[in-house]
């Protein structure tokens, strides 16, 4: 039994925040039913309807999937109905989309008082940029977060592992549950607004206070690795490999400049900017001279290196091995196949994947017959009209 163990959620999102979001609830314990658009009804892109794709065997585990046609009255019939008894609904629309579909919050909390409601939009339900399209780059560049990236003398790097989006699963997240949380007191459920411009200006947490504080622009760095602090970047080593320092604190720069036989540069951890870049140059020199394994037999618990990994290193790390980061499952189309595991460890409610990521509409009769006790005839009915598939 997971620690949401009891909650169900509705899960109308399009796109990989959403998803990701309800994955989570369902790797709790929560009763996840994604709302699929039918194949037949709209010209999906391959991305968003391959159910055996990279992005939703990532995004759709520990769910069942539905797919409903919500053009049709009786698909929105459908969901008012699946709202019912309901503890959470997810969609990711522009705004307006959703009361033209009848399945907005208004709507929905009329038929479910204590649903949590979430949109998660780019800009938000209100604003001068509520209505723009956009994806994770765009947040990104009106947040400011792509202004810091990179150094002065080339453009702004894109994050590929898009950043805008982790951080509004988070706080969409974090809503969802505080908002459950609160169901206790306030006896109702509530409408959650969440935006990703909004996330990325709030985890401006550092450059954010330096600017409210200095009054004028934060300046790129100087080093293409985006640092221009000796203590805390990124080392080419021999062997063209990468290897990282962070030691904000002195204990562990003493211990790092006495590792590479550098006790000379100690007295300098925290000079003016000038003599940084010089000791970045001094300890360049320094790692150039080994292959990155090398570095590494140096890291240990008093010396903070770790080395720049590719995917395949990371997940052959037996430190991330131990931690179980991956998980294998069976599935009927591609046999097995590795997931991400949940990061969540519970000492009594534990967190897992517990079912492998739906095929394409897997389970629109057993929904249809388990949550809204639907006959046979009704269902077949549905199926020949095309509102479900």
């Amino acid at each position: 039994m997971g620690p949401l163990s009891g909650i169900t959620v509705i899960d109308l999102s399009r796109y990989g925040p959403g998803r990701y979001c309800a994955m989570i609830f369902g790797d709790l314990g929560a009763d996840v039913i994604t709302i699929e658009a039918p194949r037949s009804s709209l010209g999906l892109h391959e991305i968003m309807s391959d159910d055996v794709g990279f992005r939703h065997l990532g995004q759709n585990r520990s769910k069942r999937s539905i797919a409903v046609d919500l053009k049709q009255p009786k698909g929105v019939e459908i969901i008012h109905s699946l709202s019912q008894k309901a503890d959470v609904f997810i969609e990711t629309f522009r705004p307006g989309v959703v009361n033209r579909l009848g399945v907005d919050y208004l709507t929905i909390s009329r038929i479910n008082q204590n649903i949590v409601y979430c949109s998660m939009t780019g800009y938000g339900q209100s604003g001068p940029y509520a209505q723009r399209p956009g994806h994770d780059i765009n947040f990104a560049a009106i947040s400011g977060m792509l202004g810091l990236s990179g150094s002065n003398n080339s453009t702004p790097v894109y994050l590929p592992f898009q950043i805008v989006d982790v951080v509004g699963i988070c706080h969409a997240t974090i809503a969802i549950l505080a908002a459950l949380f609160s169901r206790n007191s306030i006896k109702k459920g509530q409408y959650i607004d969440t935006s990703m411009v909004d996330g990325m200006v709030f985890h401006l947490w550092h450059y954010a206070m330096l600017y409210f504080q200095s009054g004028g622009p934060w300046k790129r760095p100087t080093l293409p690795t985006g640092s221009d602090i000796s203590w805390m970047n990124i080392y080419k080593c021999r062997d063209g490999r990468y290897i990282t320092i962070a030691c904000m604190e002195p204990s562990l720069w003493r211990n790092t400049c006495r590792a590479l036989n550098r006790e000379d540069l100690i007295s300098r951890q925290y000079g003016p900017a000038d003599d940084q870049l010089k000791v970045y140059e001094e300890l360049s020199s320094v790692f150039i001279t080994k292959n990155r394994d090398e570095w590494i037999k140096l890291a240990d618990d008093d010396v903070p290196i770790a080395p720049v990994y590719t995917l395949d290193e990371t997940f052959a790390d037996p430190h991330l091995i131990y931690r179980k980061a991956t998980v294998e499952i069976d599935h009927p189309k591609l046999g097995k196949i590795t997931l991400l595991n949940t990061p969540f460890k519970f000492s009594e409610t534990p967190a897992e994947v517990r079912r492998r990521p739906p095929l394409w509409a897997e389970h629109t009769k057993e929904i249809l017959q388990a949550h809204l006790n639907f006959s046979e005839e009704q269902i077949c009915s549905l199926f020949e009209q095309k509102v479900v598939e």
